[in-house]
């Protein structure tokens, strides 16, 4: 039988020793703070996720509550015109001309008096989508960035140059947004911006 010496390796001091309390506290801090690192880069993350869609929601509601009203009015409308919006004042396109333009004027009932008329228009002034409804003006949408809002189609999508039959109005609004709620700093500001698109197709529910 093998009689092992005093001072071997399995019978010194270095194997019978473990880890100390230093040691050890030491170990869990650096584990905490790794782990801790972790969960806060996850929450961030997922707050800057849920703030960019969040500001692509807000950015996108009012445009499309804007389309709905646009929508509802030329469903129960008697009839509608597209042309152009200048000097408080709506001017229809004549035929023979694409019916495109800046501004949509419905009739809800058979008298078409401009007075009994309600008038989407953007404004090229401020950038916003303005309805007209009694003579009084409100701010529908804002930062729109196309001019031609409007157009008069047949339904295969081809731009008329009369109203001879019922039109389809096709509805185009194109805007910007922020892009992070609390804005940008340096840096070219146009890449700050997200750029959206929202388009429909509408046409009168019943011909008189």
């Amino acid at each position: 039988m093998k009689i092992f010496a005093a001072n071997s390796i399995c019978d010194s001091e270095r194997c019978r020793r473990g880890f100390t309390l230093t040691e050890m506290l030491v170990s869990s801090t650096i584990f905490l703070i790794i782990i801790g690192a972790a969960m806060i880069s996850v929450q961030v993350y997922g707050l800057r996720v849920y703030n960019l869609a969040t500001t692509k929601v807000k950015a996108t509601t009012s445009a499309r509550e804007t389309i709905n009203d646009i929508r509802d009015q030329v469903r129960s409308a008697q009839l509608v015109y597209v042309g152009t919006y200048t000097n408080s004042a709506f001017t229809t396109n004549a035929t023979g001309v694409s019916q495109i333009g800046n501004a949509l004027q419905i009739f809800p009932a058979t008298n078409t008096t401009a007075a009994n008329a309600i008038v989407f228009y953007m404004d090229p002034n401020n950038t916003n989508m303005n309805m007209v409804s009694n003579g009084v003006v409100s701010v529908e949408a804002s930062n729109m960035t196309n001019y031609y809002c409007f157009q008069a189609e047949n339904y295969q999508g081809t731009i008329l140059t009369n109203y001879a039959n019922n039109p389809v109005i096709a509805i185009t609004m194109m805007f910007n947004q922020l892009a992070f709620p609390a804005g940008y700093v340096g840096g070219v500001a146009t890449n700050a911006f997200d750029y959206y698109r929202l388009h429909t197709r509408v046409c009168v529910r019943a011909k008189n």
